[in-house]
């Protein structure tokens, strides 16, 4: 493991190799793939309460984020919450869940026999031989479906795999099938009592602006830095976040993690509330430009609504295409909202659809740009 480069304070670290030497040039598959496992319903619930999920040391992570094909370029810490910035996208571990995003051509659930063991080594956690209280996977419909790797070129391949380790489980294809579509699967060990309010709003966008695209574009070249002692990727991420207001879009900037890469591309968490966290990535390139918004941030907290949320991102990146997605289980003020956007400025929807999901309720809107031939010229 490189030696860590600590900055902007003691709950960081940096792998400051890799952030150099880190290359984007190929043609690239910015949809991801999202897991989400809850062991536990909160951190009161675990067992004994003296391990948890943050108790995992950083090489076993890299070992596990090795049988996904990604590495760790960073790691930002709450009370709460780790926030891992990947070198295809994020990682969230909580006490008593995880949440694992990558892109490109990653193996995901590839991870998921050796997460077991290790959790089962480590923790005394026996999810070997019963299962998770909660697990969810989706992803957008891929770009280039070809370069995936095993069963991710496939969405029944995938869900066959899970099953392999989950019972009580129900997948769904949500949208048009015209490579916009939106997978989910869901599983749950029939013990799900509820928790508290939880809810995860995303924003899939294709077709960016290209003018707005720009803004990820970078002039540093692989394998250059200033220094040692100073991260370029990661300062010029940070430059980025500051630029396009990406670090403050609920209002507030506190823990904040942001790397460009070359010659284009972002990724950037942030964690706010110590206990909550928003992600983006962008894949810039033209012919296959692509952003994503997730976020499980209370918008309230701070005034807010998912919709101030929406309008925020989407005058980032102006996108051609976009699917919002509500995955919740709280008190409805969030959907009810979302759910009675049928118009936004510039946009015409293409369709809403609304699922009652054992104990979750799940909105999937999508809208395209609506542009006139003026509009086109300047586009082009």
């Amino acid at each position: 493991m490189p030696p860590p480069v600590t900055y902007e304070g003691a709950n960081s670290y940096v792998d400051h190799e890799l952030s150099v030497n880190l290359d984007s040039t190929e043609a690239f598959e910015g949809p991801e793939k999202l897991l989400e496992i809850w062991f536990y319903p909160d951190a009161g619930s675990i067992p004994g309460a003296n391990k948890s999920l943050r108790s995992i040391s950083h090489d076993d992570w890299s070992a596990i984020l090795d049988l996904v094909n990604c590495k760790i370029l960073s790691i930002k810490s709450s009370d709460h919450l780790d926030a891992f910035l990947l070198s295809e996208s994020s990682l969230f571990v909580y006490d008593h869940k995880l949440i694992l995003k990558t892109c490109g051509t990653t193996t995901t659930l590839f991870c998921l026999d050796a997460l077991f063991q290790l959790l089962l080594k480590e923790l005394r956690w026996d999810f070997v031989n019963k299962q998770p209280l909660r697990v969810f996977y989706s992803r957008r419909a891929f770009m280039f479906p070809e370069r995936q790797r095993s069963i991710h070129k496939n969405w029944q391949d995938e869900v066959d795999y899970l099953n392999q380790y989950f019972k009580g489980s129900s997948h769904y294809v949500i949208g048009r099938i015209d490579n916009s579509h939106w997978h989910l699967y869901v599983a749950t060990n029939g013990e799900d009592q509820g928790s508290d309010d939880d809810e995860t709003f995303e924003v899939l966008m294709t077709g960016i602006d290209h003018s707005k695209a720009e803004q990820f574009v970078t002039s540093r070249k692989p394998g250059f830095e200033i220094d040692p002692k100073h991260d370029l990727g990661h300062f010029m991420g940070s430059s980025t976040s500051n630029n396009t207001g990406l670090n403050s879009l609920y209002g507030v900037k506190q823990i904040h993690d942001a790397f460009s890469f070359t010659p284009c591309g972002y990724s950037s968490n942030s964690i706010l509330n110590e206990d909550s966290y928003y992600t983006l990535h962008v894949t810039p390139e033209r012919d296959w430009s692509y952003a994503s918004f997730e976020s499980n941030v209370n918008p309230a907290l701070y005034n807010l609504t998912n919709v101030d949320i929406l309008l925020k991102v989407l005058q980032v990146f102006q996108p051609r295409h976009f699917q919002m997605t509500l995955f919740a289980n709280g008190d409805g003020e969030s959907l009810n909202k979302l759910f009675a956007l049928d118009q936004l400025p510039r946009y015409k929807k293409l369709d809403k659809v609304l699922y009652d999901l054992k104990g979750y309720t799940l909105l999937y809107i999508s809208y395209e740009l609506v542009i006139d031939s003026a509009m086109e010229e300047l586009r082009v």
